[in-house]
């Protein structure tokens, strides 16, 4: 498994965080206003609605899916990458290059990988992120939950195929799936009422034993907010669907307009 400090220096380099900290942000903008309890939906299609967005923002800040790129390409167009988003998303949205984060899912959970390992989402209860029970989590979640933290103790090629053995029986008796890459769990919680949120990321740890649920895990929301990204961003609005721009226009066709 990762540890906690090569996955920091991952996270901070190349805008990482502050770009999982726009994506979230983002989306949590837009549920606050598509999803508000007065508008009539319920908790579990405002729940539904922000894991949709948040993978959307994540796909667009890191050029993947129906923002992935074209070969000889450095990104797609503006008119393409800011569609949907508000007037602050666009002005704040940090520029990652193409190729540094690529979509990795996880049996069916949206992933993304970056310097050899992912990470996937989970949303739960504000103020909770203590407290929560991998063991009531879905069985990609109890895997991901169940790998074992690095050691820098010395292993032999034996030693290493012994490990893995171990570690396929114990998936085999619980009939979990299996993770492969080392694989952290990026949180989230919105408040509906108040629109207070939180978000972090960390190694997930099975806690059958109701103690801690996390080997260790990072807030993401702690440092100032950026007033502005270092994207150049147009004064007038993207351009009009109407009469697109051909220039701009660079969406992939075929397989990046199927969804992940």
């Amino acid at each position: 498994m990762i540890t906690r400090e090569a996955a920091l220096e991952a996270l901070h380099a190349d805008d990482m965080s502050r770009g999982l900290a726009w994506a979230f942000q983002s989306a949590c903008d837009q549920a606050f206003e598509d999803f508000a309890r007065g508008t009539g939906y319920t908790a579990l299609s405002a729940g539904v609605g922000r894991y949709d967005l948040l993978a959307d923002r994540l796909d667009r800040i890191f050029s993947c899916g129906d923002f992935e790129v074209a070969e000889g390409m450095e990104s797609v167009g503006l008119d393409v990458l800011y569609e949907g988003l508000t007037d602050q998303a666009r002005r704040t949205m940090p520029v990652i290059k193409a190729g540094t984060v690529v979509r990795s899912n996880l049996h069916g959970s949206n992933g993304w990988a970056l310097r050899g390992f992912r990470f996937i989402t989970h949303s739960y209860r504000l103020g909770d992120v203590a407290s929560i029970d991998w063991t009531h989590a879905s069985k990609t979640l109890q895997a991901v939950s169940r790998q074992t933290p690095a050691t820098f103790i010395p292993m032999t090629l034996l030693d290493e195929i012994l490990d893995e053995e171990q570690r396929a029986d114990l998936a085999a008796q619980d009939a979990l799936p299996t993770v492969g890459m080392p694989t952290l769990v990026l949180v989230h919680a919105l408040d509906r009422d108040t629109s207070e949120r939180e978000l972090a990321i960390g190694h997930s740890r099975y806690n059958e034993d109701s103690t801690v649920p996390w080997h260790w895990h990072e807030d993401l929301l702690g440092g100032p907010a950026p007033e502005r990204s270092s994207r150049t961003v147009p004064y007038a609005p993207a351009p009009s669907q109407d009469a697109p721009d051909v220039s701009l226009r660079l969406r992939r066709s075929g397989a990046a307009e199927q969804a992940n």
